[in-house]
């Protein structure tokens, strides 16, 4: 990875905890990065792409997934155990058709986020390469609607999902290696071309997530 993108993932990083999600506008954030504008566009929409930023047009760049529906302001109330059951239904199915439509690309992406989860420093910087990993299987499915599903829902869950995380495991601790071997069953899973394998692996893997920050079965 570029000392470039690094840098601007850092930023990142202390933008969400700062608690904002905003960036400012290029020709500042090419300063704090230390870039010309074009080359700061170039690592924008690499972001962009693995779901790290969203852009709305006359608004600004904000950090994490596009909420398309803006479910938040539906009439219908849910809980955090609605979004999470939703998550087990949905995941293991992007995890089953990306198994099958998957490309090396796609396969080496998740590899350098397991590579980086494995050295993380910082329950922050774990929890975004966690988000940048479930967000590369869904866009392995190489299907923009489920694509547009997955970040719907990670958007409604980011926030209670993230305190939950800090409340449960130490903001200076790692999570536990279990995780990181799940990560890696599902991901070996998608490799192998195997849909089956790769669906109960995400859903065993979530299952596990969810007993662990809310006790719920």
């Amino acid at each position: 990875m570029s000392q470039d993108l690094m840098r601007l993932r850092t930023f990142l990083d202390e933008t969400v905890e700062r608690g904002e999600q905003r960036l400012p506008p290029e020709p500042r954030l090419s300063e704090e990065i230390g870039v010309s504008r074009g080359r700061l566009r170039t690592l924008l929409r690499k972001l962009e792409e693995e779901g790290a930023i969203w852009r709305h047009v006359g608004k600004g760049t904000f950090v994490g997934p596009r909420n398309h529906a803006n479910l938040s302001a539906a009439a219908v109330p849910y809980s955090m155990d609605d979004l999470l059951q939703a998550r087990i239904v949905l995941e293991p199915q992007l995890a089953s058709v990306a198994a099958m439509h998957s490309t090396p690309d796609d396969i080496a992406l998740m590899d350098a986020c397991l590579a980086e989860m494995q050295l993380s420093t910082s329950m922050l910087q774990w929890k975004r390469l966690d988000e940048r990993l479930h967000h590369a299987i869904a866009n392995a499915t190489h299907n923009p609607l489920l694509l547009m599903l997955y970040d719907t829902l990670r958007a409604q869950t980011q926030v209670t999902y993230d305190r939950r995380i800090e409340e449960v495991l130490n903001s200076d601790s790692r999570p536990k290696q279990s995780s990181q071997n799940e990560h890696g069953e599902v991901v070996e899973a998608i490799r192998n071309h195997d849909p089956v394998a790769a669906e109960n692996a995400m859903r065993s893997h979530l299952k596990t997530v969810k007993a662990l920050l809310f006790g719920l079965r």
